[in-house]
């Protein structure tokens, strides 16, 4: 069974703290940039696609300028909502998983999917609200939903549902 590459000259990602392009120029093999706007992979010939190394290195480099994005943008903001209301945050870590877009810890330490960049910044302020109201019901109890209800605007339910949209796919 022949497997089709992951990533091919048309493969794009258009979100909105991370776009992905791939485009051809004279380069050994490919490399990739980040800018403001996100990541710029080069390619010197459609071939270098086939090579399974090539689609692990590509892989590999997206991630972790996602998790770098995470980290410039997304963990300030954490730290900022988390200032506005008043609660305390013991370490921010930015993984790769892929089944959990966020997660708390009972010691107050908060763990950001490196895909979260992948979101809508709603969809990503609805999780940093999430986990950080889980610094105050550590549980998905009535009074947690009410809590986090109070800073998304009465929509915390609805936020979960349009998450279910989403995936870890793209990278």
């Amino acid at each position: 069974m022949i497997r089709r590459p992951r990533y091919t000259p048309d493969t794009q990602i258009d979100a909105e703290d991370f776009r992905l392009r791939f485009e051809q120029k004279d380069v050994s093999f490919v490399r990739a940039e980040m800018d403001e706007e996100g990541v710029v992979c080069y390619y010197q010939s459609p071939e270098v696609f086939a090579d399974k190394d090539i689609q692990v290195w590509i892989t590999k480099t997206l991630e972790a300028f996602a998790r770098k994005r995470v980290k410039e943008r997304l963990v300030p903001r954490l730290l900022n909502m988390a200032e506005e209301r008043g609660i305390s945050v013991n370490g921010v870590r930015v993984s790769s998983a892929k089944g959990r877009w966020g997660s708390c810890s009972s010691k107050g330490s908060i763990n950001l999917s490196l895909y979260l960049v992948l979101l809508p910044r709603h969809l990503q302020d609805y999780v940093l609200q999430h986990e950080l109201t889980h610094r105050i019901e550590m549980n998905h109890s009535p009074r947690f939903w009410a809590r986090l209800d109070e800073v998304c605007g009465g929509k915390a339910k609805a936020l979960r549902k349009e998450m279910r949209g989403y995936n870890t796919s793209f990278l």
